[in-house]
């Protein structure tokens, strides 16, 4: 249910299930929530992270079976069990995920009862060190990332699955290795369709509808991922307390603000100026590239360059503007603080059949596998840009929030003499991309926290 957050959305949601089934009798099994509310629930998501993360700490006071003893001897408890949560906030907002538990802690104990904390993760997670890949993949990434998640021989998932199609085909021997780490690796060199030279780079990441691979354009494209929910803060004595006002659906409890743009680390990691070197092993060529997004005046390379601003999927009005008077490399002919340097993958793995003159793999002996000068760079530079800014909020408990979610927010600027009221900050509001988010309950109160990024500067759109 998306729409309003009333005043009392920070009192307590309703934990309806957290049934675990035992390992060594399917048929037992044991719901931890008919002992009462545990002493509190933290559930995680976020786009840098693979699966989804809860954990949960309770008093165990020995119910199970006739000895009457404790959940983690009755059942037992020692790691693997299943366990299938049911949770919503206060505007029965409610999530459903079933994970597995990967290790137990007992916090305290005495005579009688103990304090036991479970931790818990995708079923995913634990199937990943199962298994090894050594299939040859041929044809788009997109295609490669959905075959490793719902393939029975690899990752195996029924889970919902939101994957963006990648541009061009890339062929790889994965080489033993394990699924999410080539899941990972292929993110890094996959782009989205219409934006070839400019944008690359992916993520993969779970939510509890699904798992997700999309592009960091797609994240911050507004007319692809619809903004979800509009967030203000407005730094008063209520303490959120109070109803969002007009035009917003949320009012934050807490804010943080956090500018992350250091610019000698983003210098240092090529966020905005970089220099390719290829090297074509067969015939000796090398080209030079000069990725730039374009944000420092008067500096070469930046105009028509792959990788500019102008081409990109942008959250603000523009990425942070960089000082003209820092030096330019090479005598300002061609401006890049990062260079990387590649040997393209020429005339292996080429796919296709046929017979002698026309197999397939003999015509494309020469051609590129992959494509280094419309890819490396352009993802180096995005993912160094995605982090510029973060905002840290604490939120009245809102379950219909994920990763990878659209959001609006707002705070005030800094009062000017003379005015009235404060406005909202023109440099720092707009869109954000929720990067990480933990729902935490209690038995008395319930709170959303999110990590929102964005890559530019400048307020673009509204909220409502």
């Amino acid at each position: 249910m998306s729409g309003f957050i009333d005043s009392f959305a920070t009192g307590p949601g309703q934990i309806s299930m957290i049934k675990i089934a035992s390992n060594s009798d399917q048929s037992k099994s044991y719901d931890i929530t008919k002992d009462g509310w545990p002493v509190e629930f933290h559930y995680y998501e976020s786009i840098f992270q693979d699966v989804i993360h809860a954990s949960v700490t309770y008093i165990d006071t020995g119910m199970v079976g006739s000895q009457k003893e404790s959940i983690v001897q009755g059942l037992p408890i020692t790691g693997s069990e299943t366990v299938k949560l049911k949770f919503s906030d206060w505007n029965d907002e409610e999530l459903e995920v079933e994970l597995l538990i990967n290790k137990v802690t007992e916090v305290l104990a005495d005579a009688d009862k103990s304090l036991v904390t479970l931790e818990m993760n995708s079923k995913e997670l634990f199937d990943n060190d199962k298994v090894r890949i050594n299939t040859r993949f041929d044809g788009a990434i997109s295609d490669h990332v959905k075959k490793i998640l719902e393939d029975d021989e690899y990752i195996g998932t029924e889970k919902t699955l939101d994957i963006e199609k990648t541009v061009g085909t890339y062929n790889k021997i994965c080489n033993n290795k394990k699924p999410f780490y080539m899941m990972n690796w292929f993110s890094t060199v996959a782009a989205p369709e219409g934006k070839e030279g400019n944008s690359a780079g992916f993520l993969l990441w779970e939510t509890s509808e699904g798992f997700h691979f999309k592009s960091i354009d797609w994240l911050f494209d507004s007319n692809k991922n619809k903004k979800k929910k509009s967030v203000i803060y407005t730094d008063t004595p209520d303490g959120g307390s109070l109803p969002a006002p007009p035009g917003y659906d949320i009012k934050a409890i807490r804010f943080d603000r956090d500018n992350r743009n250091n610019i000698k680390d983003k210098l240092e990691q090529g966020a905005y100026s970089t220099r390719l070197i290829t090297f074509n092993p067969f015939n000796c060529y090398y080209e030079v590239t000069y990725p730039n997004a374009g944000n420092r005046p008067a500096a070469g390379g930046g105009g028509g360059a792959p990788g500019n601003e102008k081409n990109l999927e942008l959250a603000g009005e523009n990425l942070p503007v960089l000082n003209p008077a820092i030096k330019a490399a090479k005598g300002g002919k061609n401006d890049f603080s990062r260079t990387t340097f590649k040997y393209l993958d020429v005339g292996t793995l080429p796919e296709g059949g046929g017979e002698g003159e026309d197999q397939e793999q003999i015509k494309k002996s020469k051609g590129e596998n992959a494509d280094p000068k419309n890819v490396l760079n352009q993802g180096i530079m995005r993912m160094n840009q995605m982090n510029n800014m973060m905002i840290s909020l604490t939120l009245p408990g809102d379950f219909s929030l994920h990763a990878g979610d659209s959001i609006f927010i707002d705070s005030p600027q800094l009062p000017v003499a003379e005015a009235k009221e404060a406005e909202v900050d023109s440099q720092s509001g707009g869109l954000y991309i929720i990067r990480d988010l933990c729902h935490y309950m209690t038995s008395t109160e319930t709170y959303t926290r999110i990590n929102a990024i964005r890559d530019s500067v400048g307020r673009k759109g509204t909220a409502s």
